[in-house]
């Protein structure tokens, strides 16, 4: 099938235009998409949530009440606590961004900041804030890194350079289309990203796409569309001032061998396989069309006995307190059957934990998540004696310029 994609530009120097001698993936083609839509009739006909053992499709009502199972937070993952040394102002961070096999990337002053993933330790930083040919013009925005070939991606303006960790710049390629605003970034393979955005002509959620963006020149490699009935915006206004807040959004999850895609305006997640195939794999009932206040389901973390979701209600506060807490749930693979959680550590006496995507913080290895611990919150729970073993042993040892813990989690 040829294709034919055009995004008119003021200027035309990044129109994009091209012909796909390849599959623009609709579904695995047209009369997959029509055998899709049958089948989530037909699941969306049933009278409770169970997993289909023919297809493995997964059928989720996020307005019903599940059963509570308790869990300790142990019993799925190892745990392991990190605190990053700031001794050095050089190496000052103000939020995370992700962690590889061997370095953990951290948002700092206009620049991103390597630190040993062992030991905490500062090993680098990236810091090439500027306006010449081999820097970047604006802040470093959906880092990512790939450590075999030693190559720091992420957004600035229309363009991504890319750079080495100790800040050496390697090239540098524009962005699909200034006309396409990237909304995130994934370490797809050795030779591609995975790029998820929108158009930004008529509005700005006409269209939306998965992109396979080549690592060397920033072409296209496969385009990924998601079908919708009608497109909302990911952000809400909330507050008695107006203020605009984002949706913290997980389009893409790594799962194995496959990527876990999720278009919010859709009421389906769809595997992405290596093979490029696009296989629906959850779907959510009510349709999120229909629903006045809003729940966003994402999709899941794996362990070795369960899937771990969770849901955030999109509640537009006019007195600006901000969203609900998310909600957690699993579901038993042994048994198919759906449970609201009640996960539980040994470490912090009282703090209830929700895993799944849009509470943990991924990283390139679908084993491994980390949350991210507040000192103060910290701090606090040790003055009302709810830490105990490592964690108060790691809160004891804090100076007073360690304002994050890092709870690493390695999944059973």
């Amino acid at each position: 099938m040829n294709v034919t994609s055009t995004y008119p530009e003021d200027n035309g120097k990044y129109a994009l235009s091209y012909h796909f001698s390849r599959r623009l993936i609709f579904h695995s083609g047209f009369l997959n998409g029509l055998k899709a839509v049958f089948l989530f009739v037909f699941c969306l006909s049933l009278t409770s949530c169970k997993k289909s053992m023919s297809n493995d499709l997964l059928v989720f009502d996020v307005t019903a009440d599940f059963p509570v199972k308790a869990l300790n937070l142990e019993e799925v993952a190892d745990i392991e606590y990190l605190v990053l040394d700031v001794t050095d102002d050089d190496y000052l961070y103000s939020s995370f961004h992700t962690m590889t096999e061997n370095f953990i990337l951290c948002r700092g002053n206009n620049e991103v900041v390597f630190f040993n993933r062992s030991n905490g330790k500062p090993v680098s930083k990236v810091s090439r804030f500027g306006q010449g040919p081999e820097e970047y013009r604006m802040f470093p925005y959906l880092p990512v890194y790939s450590e075999i070939k030693d190559e720091l991606f992420f957004l600035s303006m229309f363009e991504i350079p890319v750079y080495t960790r100790d800040g050496i710049f390697k090239r540098k390629f524009s962005q699909v289309s200034n006309t396409f605003s990237t909304t995130a970034m994934y370490d797809y393979d050795d030779d591609h990203l995975l790029i998820h955005g929108h158009s930004l002509r008529e509005g700005s959620m006409r269209d939306s796409a998965f992109m396979l963006v080549s690592k060397q020149d920033g072409s296209i490699a496969d385009v990924v569309q998601i079908p919708v009935e009608e497109r909302f915006k990911p952000a809400f206004w909330q507050g008695i001032v107006g203020g605009l807040t984002i949706v913290y959004s997980y389009y893409a999850v790594r799962n194995g061998r496959d990527f876990l895609l999720t278009d919010y305006s859709s009421d389906t997640v769809y595997r992405f396989t290596p093979e490029r195939n696009l296989i629906p794999v959850l779907v959510r009932k009510p349709s999120v069309h229909t629903m006045e206040t809003k729940i966003f389901l994402h999709s899941w973390q794996e362990t070795g006995n369960y899937l771990f979701f969770s849901t955030q209600k999109i509640y537009v506060d006019q007195n600006g307190r901000g969203w609900p807490p998310p909600k957690g749930y699993l579901m038993e693979k042994s048994s198919g059957k759906f449970f609201q959680t009640n996960i539980r550590t040994n470490d912090y006496k009282g703090k209830e934990w929700v895993l799944g995507p849009s509470v943990i913080q991924k990283t390139p290895n679908e084993k491994t998540g980390i949350i991210v611990l507040n000192t103060l919150e910290l701090h606090t729970a040790n003055e009302e004696n709810r830490l105990s073993g490592k964690l108060k042993e790691v809160n004891e040892h804090l100076s007073e310029d360690d304002e994050y813990v890092f709870m690493i989690l390695k999944f059973k």
